[in-house]
């Protein structure tokens, strides 16, 4: 323990009472045998100061848990895209990035207000148009301005079949179907990511959609972001499934079909 900012192992020394009085328990202050020179204590003050900082330590412990879920959970495809929020991206006055912009942080907003209000949400359209990085803005913006107990969560949908088919194959990794369904369901706020991207010939598998309707079903409040079309969201899933991905107000809904492609080209 600590007193007056030295360490010391108050259990090795005994105490001895001064004629000084605690204000506040109104008991003899006491030194500690050896330390004549260090300032009177209050044994009952120094209990609850050490109380109180066990407890801060406890609440601190707690709260690394569930704030910094999003990075020991998620599974992204490269770890630049934690670093996505609102304020780096680029979106000119009047444009469509902006309007995309200003939905997302309406979707964040809605989020932040009502932790627990299921909806879900969908960002769909151009490839390279920014709907990861407003998708993890959002789960940043959410992550950092929440009550400590909310978990947020990220996830690759194509590195996720790739690490689940691993576990099948030779139960390498930790992505098993149980794995997935716990820490989506564990989670308050899920974004999962590039739906489409894993599905050869625009048809999803059985596996595929039986995985991804898993994860609909262990969390309602799911952000996915896309690079197809509604029409083709219906031409690759069970039209249950994106009826799921949809169960929201139209408002969680963000077209970027106008927005081109800014990623840098070689």
């Amino acid at each position: 323990m600590k007193i007056n900012g030295k360490a010391v192992n108050i259990i090795a020394h005994r105490t001895r009472k001064t004629d000084q009085i605690c204000p506040k328990h109104h008991v003899h202050l006491v030194y500690l045998d050896g330390f004549k020179k260090m300032k009177p204590f209050c044994e009952q003050c120094q209990y609850e100061k050490n109380q109180a900082q066990i407890k801060k330590m406890a609440q601190n412990l707690k709260i690394n848990q569930t704030k910094g879920y999003l990075k020991r959970q998620s599974l992204v495809d490269r770890d630049e895209v934690f670093d996505y929020t609102f304020d780096n991206f680029k979106a000119k006055a009047g444009s469509v990035e902006r309007q995309a912009k200003q939905g997302a942080r309406m979707i964040a907003g809605e989020y932040l207000k009502y932790p627990d209000k299921k909806g879900n949400s969908l960002l769909y359209g151009n490839a390279g148009a920014g709907k990861t990085h407003l998708a993890m803005a959002i789960l940043n913006a959410v992550n950092d301005n929440s009550d400590p107990m909310v978990r947020c969560l990220f996830i690759s949908v194509n590195k996720l079949i790739r690490e689940m088919k691993n576990w099948f194959q030779d139960k390498t990794g930790i992505w098993s179907p149980k794995h997935v369904t716990d820490v989506v369901s564990k989670a308050n706020l899920v974004v999962l990511d590039d739906l489409g991207a894993e599905s050869a010939n625009n048809m999803a598998t059985s596996f595929v959609q039986d995985t991804i309707f898993d994860i609909y079903e262990s969390n309602q409040r799911i952000i996915t972001t896309t690079n197809l079309s509604l029409d083709e969201l219906y031409r690759t899933y069970h039209s249950r499934l994106v009826s799921r991905m949809q169960e929201s107000d139209r408002r969680k809904v963000i077209d970027f079909s106008k927005i081109a492609d800014k990623r840098p080209r070689i």
